[in-house]
């Protein structure tokens, strides 16, 4: 009799204890616990925010779609700010991704009035242009974010079309990778 009891003990011990975790670890999360140290490269949105796909349109009138699954890499250029080399970054990124490459979609964001040359357009092949509709995205990242704009940046939408993250385009794009690999 002793034994069965000592099993029985012992099963459920097995069968609590992930549960325990799991509760502990979801009550940690939103009571706002989090590690101090984290190891990411990018810089967090003080909040992540949806993305409003009516917000982003291309050429042809089409709204910005948000693929399960598909990841998006994008510049915001908002007139003032050099941002070629974040392009070059983020096309480097995306070959260095090997056969993740397909999770990733790379996109120029732009305000109304500016209108890129074709020479961006051929330097940067498979890039999607998208219009700033009523400034909607410059407005949700300038709140969710200080200084944004004060060098050019790359960020990060999630499969979702949750703006999670962004980079500089300065940063070492190993470090960039390694938190794309990650994400992806």
């Amino acid at each position: 009799i002793g034994t069965k009891m000592n099993n029985r003990i012992f099963l459920i011990f097995l069968l609590v204890t992930p549960l325990i975790v799991i509760i502990g670890s979801t009550l940690a999360f939103n009571l706002g616990y989090s590690p101090e140290n984290t190891k990411n490269n990018g810089t967090f949105f003080d909040s992540y925010f949806e993305v409003d796909p009516m917000s982003l349109v291309d050429e042809s009138g089409s709204v910005i779609e948000f693929e399960d699954g598909k990841w998006v890499l994008g510049v915001y250029y908002n007139n003032d700010l050099n941002f070629e080399n974040a392009l070059y970054v983020m096309r480097q990124l995306n070959v260095a991704l090997n056969r993740d490459i397909f999770k990733l979609k790379r996109i120029f964001v732009q305000s109304k009035s500016f209108q890129p040359n074709a020479q961006l357009l051929e330097d940067f092949p498979r890039i999607e242009i998208f219009n700033d509709v009523n400034d909607g995205f410059i407005n949700q990242i300038e709140k969710n974010t200080t200084d944004y704009f004060s060098t050019p940046r790359i960020f990060v939408i999630d499969p979702y079309g949750r703006a999670v993250m962004f980079f500089d385009a300065s940063m070492d794009p190993k470090l960039i990778l390694k938190d794309l690999k990650v994400l992806i």
